[in-house]
């Protein structure tokens, strides 16, 4: 391994710093978001469903309803952009 240095830009100026994207701000603010769900949602709850009725902590049904939102969004989505193609 060499312990040398990069060599400078011409002129001497320092590379610019990248911006830092959006979106990564966006997925911080998310995950801080879900771990207090997460803590503050622990306690067990009974949840029923037609004729099911289970007991789960609260956050694990609000996942489970989060992942369900998702998958149908992204349904009806890929189901507009396919309508959109054959036109």
């Amino acid at each position: 391994m060499s312990s040398e240095s990069p060599a400078p830009r011409p002129g001497g100026t320092p590379e610019p710093k990248k911006p830092v994207p959006w979106r990564l701000y966006v997925a911080i603010v998310v995950v801080v978001l879900a771990v207090v769900i997460v803590l503050q949602n622990r306690a067990p709850a009974t949840f029923k469903v037609f004729a099911w009725s289970f007991e789960t902590p609260t956050w694990v049904m609000l996942a489970i309803t989060l992942a369900l939102g998702v998958v149908i969004g992204w349904l009806l989505h890929y189901r507009r952009k396919t309508s959109k193609k054959k036109k």
